[in-house]
């Protein structure tokens, strides 16, 4: 993990709302869907979960 737990769980909590936000803002799907997507990339990269250009882990 390239974070702490306490750290992790913060960013997690923030991150659920973010994506709420993203819902809920009348964005079209696509552009909706690269946000979530990507962010999400981001949060499990801080977790050691994601390699960028990486394979997907199984």
């Amino acid at each position: 993990m390239k974070t702490d737990s306490n750290t992790m769980s913060e960013i997690l909590k923030l991150h659920e709302q973010y994506v709420k936000e993203i819902e809920i803002s009348g964005m079209k799907r696509l552009s909706a869907n690269i946000y979530k997507i990507n962010s999400q990339n981001f949060v499990r990269w801080i977790s050691d979960d994601f390699v960028p250009g990486g394979k997907v882990k199984k």
